[in-house]
């Protein structure tokens, strides 16, 4: 019998992945993280606009529209299950208080800030959780 030389190479790959199914509880602690980001950009977002028009708030000014960046592409990264994004944001977000409360000595809009940290660190444990659970299931 004779093979055709010019036939396209056979591979045994399946044509869409097995799909694994992930625990409710860890999905949702990822998507309340990237809602919570949602939030917060959204927050800043408004606070550098109204600063931008001429009031003065907290000390926003139009260089905040970096953070509002930097935030919503860490949200788009926890949303995609990425853990450095997730992490990435945590630290960010403790970080940004921790200045807050050096340069102006109070620790303005505090319950809120303890409310966003308790959702991103369960978007940490999430998304952790999320690969290592692939991991296993694979």
């Amino acid at each position: 019998m004779q093979t055709n030389t010019y036939s396209p190479p056979v591979a045994d790959v399946e044509i869409e992945p097995a799909k694994i199914e992930v625990p409710d509880i860890i999905l949702k602690r990822i998507k309340n993280a990237w809602i919570t980001g949602i939030v917060s950009g959204s927050i800043t977002l408004i606070f550098t606009l109204i600063a931008m028009n001429g009031s003065q708030i907290l000390g926003f000014s139009i260089w905040n529209l970096s953070d509002v960046a930097l935030i919503f592409g860490l949200t788009f990264g926890i949303y995609k299950k990425s853990r450095a994004c997730a992490v990435a944001m945590l630290a960010y977000f403790l970080l940004s208080k921790i200045i807050v409360i050096a340069q102006t000595g109070s620790f303005n809009g505090g319950i809120l800030a303890i409310v966003f940290i308790y959702y991103y660190v369960y978007g940490v444990i999430g998304t952790f959780a999320y690969h290592k659970h692939l991991k296993e299931n694979q």
